[in-house]
C-alpha cells in the first residue's frame, strides 16, 4: 500500500534552547506524543494514524533467526510500522460506523455459527469495551478493515519479527516459562476471556500482547513446518518480497501469538497456528502494519544451527 510521505516539524526544548527536530510521517498520519526521528530517513519512531486513533510503532531493519529451530535466517531489508496493540473494539468500531460493514460473505456463513462479532452482540462473554481487542473476527473480516484503513496484515515473518524485538528466547522476556503471566494474558491466569490491551508489559520495542490475549491474523496462506523452512532456504522458486507464504493450494491462514485460551507453552514467539479465512472465535483478533517496503528473506540456513 503506498502512501504520501510528508514532513512536520517539531521543536523539542534541551535546556534552555529550543532545536527544531524534522520528523517524516505518512499521508494521514501525525507523530505521537513523544516521537523522535529515527535513523531511517527521519520517520518519526511513533505515528498516530488519524482514520483509527491507532498508535505505530516503527520497527527497524535487521536479520533474525526465524522458527522454532531457529535455522531460518530472514532479512527485513527495511523499516514497518506495526500496531502498538491488537486492533481494539474502538478502532474496529470506528471501520464498522463509517462503512456499515457487516460481516457478510466474510464469515462461516452457516447460521448455526453466527461468528461475526459476537460480543458485539450479546452472544459472547468477551468485552466490548473499547479498549479490549476485537475479537470474533475472520482473516476476510481483519482484511476489509485492513482496505479501508490503507494498512495490512503482517506476514508471519514481519510478525515474529516483531515479537522477538532482537530476542533469541523461546519468549521475548526469557525462557522461564513460569513466568508467563507476568508478561502476558494466557490460560494459567484463570481469567477466561479478553483483557484490555496494555495491561502486561511491553515487549523490548513497545510492542504489547505480542504473546497472549489473543491470536492474531497473519497475512500468509498456511503451510506444514517443511514447506515453511523450504520457502525461505530455497532461492529456485523466489520466495515473496515481504517473506510470506502465497501457496496455489493454500485452505487456511496462519495465527500467530497464543491468547488468553492457550497456555503459556503455546504463547512463544514462534509460536503459529491456522484456521480458514472465514472462521472466528473468542480467542481471535489481529494487528496491522504499514509497510515502508518489502522485505527480502534470504535463502540460507542460520549458520551453526
Amino acid at each position: 500500500m503506498r502512501h504520501v510521505i510528508a514532513a512536520i516539524v517539531v521543536v523539542s526544548c534541551l535546556g534552555t534552547a529550543a532545536r527544531a527536530q524534522q520528523l517524516t510521517v505518512p499521508a494521514g498520519y501525525h507523530a505521537a506524543a513523544g516521537a523522535t526521528a529515527s535513523s531511517f530517513k527521519s520517520f518519526a519512531d511513533k505515528i498516530i494514524h488519524e482514520k483509527t486513533g491507532m498508535e505505530m510503532i516503527l520497527v527497524p531493519a535487521g536479520s533474525f533467526a526465524m522458527g522454532p529451530a531457529k535455522k531460518v535466517q530472514v532479512t527485513i531489508g527495511e523499516p514497518f510500522y506495526i500496531g502498538k496493540t491488537e486492533v481494539t473494539n474502538a478502532q474496529f468500531r470506528r471501520f464498522v460506523e463509517a462503512t456499515g460493514y457487516d460481516g457478510k460473505g466474510d464469515i462461516d456463513p452457516d447460521p448455526d455459527y453466527d461468528l461475526y462479532l459476537r460480543h458485539w452482540r450479546g452472544k459472547s462473554i468477551m468485552s466490548d469495551k473499547d479498549d479490549y481487542p476485537v475479537v470474533w473476527v475472520s482473516w476476510k473480516n481483519a482484511k476489509a478493515f485492513c482496505r479501508w484503513a490503507r494498512l495490512n496484515l503482517p506476514s508471519e515473518a514481519q510478525w515474529e519479527y516483531a515479537c522477538r524485538a532482537g530476542t533469541t528466547t523461546p519468549y521475548y522476556f526469557g525462557e522461564d516459562r513460569k513466568a508467563f503471566d507476568q508478561y502476558g494474558w494466557a490460560i494459567t491466569s484463570t481469567e477466561y476471556h479478553t483483557h484490555p490491551v496494555t495491561g502486561k508489559p511491553a515487549n523490548p520495542w513497545g510492542l504489547y500482547d505480542m504473546l497472549g490475549n489473543v491470536w492474531e491474523w497473519a497475512e500468509d496462506d498456511y503451510a506444514n513446518r517443511d514447506y515453511f523452512e523450504h520457502k525461505y532456504i530455497d532461492s529456485r522458486g523466489g520466495p515473496p518480497a515481504d517473506g510470506s507464504a502465497r501457496l496455489a493450494d493454500g485452505m487456511t491462514k496462519v495465527l500467530k501469538g497464543g491468547s488468553w485460551g492457550t497456555s503459556a507453552v503455546v504463547c512463544r514467539s514462534d509460536s503459529r497456528y491456522n484456521l480458514a479465512p472465514i472462521n472466528a472465535s473468542a480467542e481471535i483478533g489481529f494487528r496491522v502494519i504499514l509497510p515502508l517496503k518489502d522485505i527480502s528473506p534470504s535463502p540460507k540456513n542460520n549458520p551453526g544451527r
